[in-house]
């Protein structure tokens, strides 16, 4: 029994020797040099705590202050928004610097640092109200590294130059370049106001988490491809030309009583965003122009015509240019009604097509892909009526239609198509609706080929 306990004892005085000696001498010499990085550190604090901040400079200082989430505005000396990058820049940079040397403790005369009367510093206020500013010298003799103070601590660091020169950057480089300082992903709706032939016209889309909607002037599914172009251009459009920074009077730019304004709301709380878009501008060179102001800011600023042609889209722009939305391949029957003339098509288990009434032939395919493009491919140039009157119906065409197809799957009767009177001004156009909506659209397809194809394939010689 002695023979077990003293091997056993031996093992537990050698693991406690062990656990010493980590806890003991290699914990502590981890933690010691935790202590030391943490100490070559020149930000020893939570950047995300700073609510506002002065990138004090000899000209013109520039205050900060946070808005919404990381949201930053520049509040003097003019009311704007800051760009993002540039400020994460700064973030990033102070974030990552190390103290290079620690210069001198409790220095008796900062004038040989350029640290007297410093023309550059960063005056930071937190969260908690506290204050502390980070004050920048002049650069070291070999110009690799630049004095820098805390006003908190009496000592003076040596950093790298990154710090003195994203401090000392003007203006200009941290003021948003884009109009709206948005990101495209973030609009959840877009609500345009806008003059067309002497009336207000207001256009509403929203994003309900898969796909745009219209809900004024109509509720109408809306084009997912030109809404996100949309979105895209609002949120990379840039302030072309900087007009007036404090203007007096808004009514020499038409900010006034402007041609269109657009507002957006954004996701995860963040406050709604007002473009305000004035009049065009008539200077040579500049005709492509267009006054504009972000509401609640004071800058005064052009815009390029791309956002403006956008804008002034015709409404029909906005919505789903294809109204009858249905499965193809589902489709197994296709009754043609026009003239005098029904027509029915039948797809075998094969999916070959053929006429079976009036007259049994096969159909080529090309046929029947003629009818699914005036249908089911159907693409709208307008719209003539949203809700139709008996008058508008007849004026259209459409209440005794020149043609009419049915598609069927199984005997059921998926969607109707009714196709109207044909117009030609500077495009030729054809009114035509739908089993689906009471909207009388017009669209520039040539609905007259397909049906004069299908009637020659039909009645046409072998």
């Amino acid at each position: 029994m002695k023979n077990v306990i003293k091997p056993l004892v031996a093992l537990v005085v050698v693991i406690g020797l062990a656990l010493y000696a980590y806890y003991g001498v290699f914990k502590n010499e981890e933690t010691r040099k935790e202590n030391a990085l943490h100490e070559r550190n020149f930000v020893r604090f939570n950047l995300d705590n700073i609510k506002h901040f002065t990138l004090a400079r000899p000209d013109s200082s520039v205050v900060f202050e946070r808005g919404v989430g990381r949201i930053w505005n520049i509040v003097e000396p003019i009311e704007t928004e800051a760009d993002g990058k540039p400020l994460f820049q700064l973030f990033y940079i102070l974030d990552q610097t190390d103290i290079i040397s620690i210069v001198e403790e409790g220095p008796k005369d900062l004038e040989p640092y350029g640290l007297k009367n410093p023309p550059y510093y960063m005056a930071m206020e937190y969260e908690n109200g506290d204050t502390d500013s980070i004050f920048v010298g002049s650069d070291t003799p070999d110009a690799t590294m630049t004095y820098v103070k805390f006003a908190s601590e009496d000592r003076v660091l040596a950093v790298s130059n990154q710090v003195s020169d994203i401090i000392t950057r003007p203006l200009r480089y941290f003021r948003s370049r884009t109009i709206l300082n948005v990101v495209d992903k973030d609009i959840n709706s877009i609500e345009i106001y806008r003059m067309v032939d002497g009336k207000e016209e207001t256009i509403t889309v929203a994003n309900n988490g898969v796909s745009w909607e219209m809900s004024k002037p109509w509720q109408l599914p809306g084009d997912q491809k030109n809404i996100e172009e949309l979105t895209k251009k609002l949120s990379e459009s840039t302030k072309r030309v900087l007009i007036d920074e404090k203007p007096d009077d808004l009514a020499k730019y038409g900010l006034d009583d402007p041609s269109i304004v657009v507002n957006i709301t954004l996701k995860f709380g963040m406050p709604d965003k007002m473009l305000i878009i004035g009049n065009k501008l008539t200077d040579p060179g500049r005709t492509n122009q267009w006054y504009a102001k972000v509401f609640g800011k004071d800058l005064v600023f052009t815009l390029e015509n791309t956002l403006i042609t956008l804008l002034t889209r015709k409404n029909v722009w906005f919505i789903e240019k294809q109204p009858m939305q249905f499965n193809r391949n589902a489709i197994d029957q296709i009754v043609l009604e026009t003239g005098n003339n029904s027509i029915q098509f039948m797809k075998d288990a094969d999916g070959n097509w053929s006429s079976v009434s009036p007259v049994d032939k096969n159909m080529p395919i090309e046929v029947i892909n003629s009818l699914f493009a005036i249908s089911r491919f159907l693409l709208i140039n307008d719209i003539y009526s949203f809700q139709p009157t008996d008058d508008e119906l007849a004026t259209s065409g459409l209440k005794n239609p020149n043609h009419k197809i049915q598609f069927f799957s199984n005997g059921r009767l998926v969607v109707e198509a009714l196709y109207g009177r044909t117009i030609t001004s500077d495009r030729t156009l054809t009114y035509v609706t739908t089993s689906l909506s009471p909207i009388v659209f017009m669209t520039g397809s040539d609905i007259n080929s397909s049906v004069n194809m299908a009637l020659n394939a039909v009645f046409g010689n072998e």
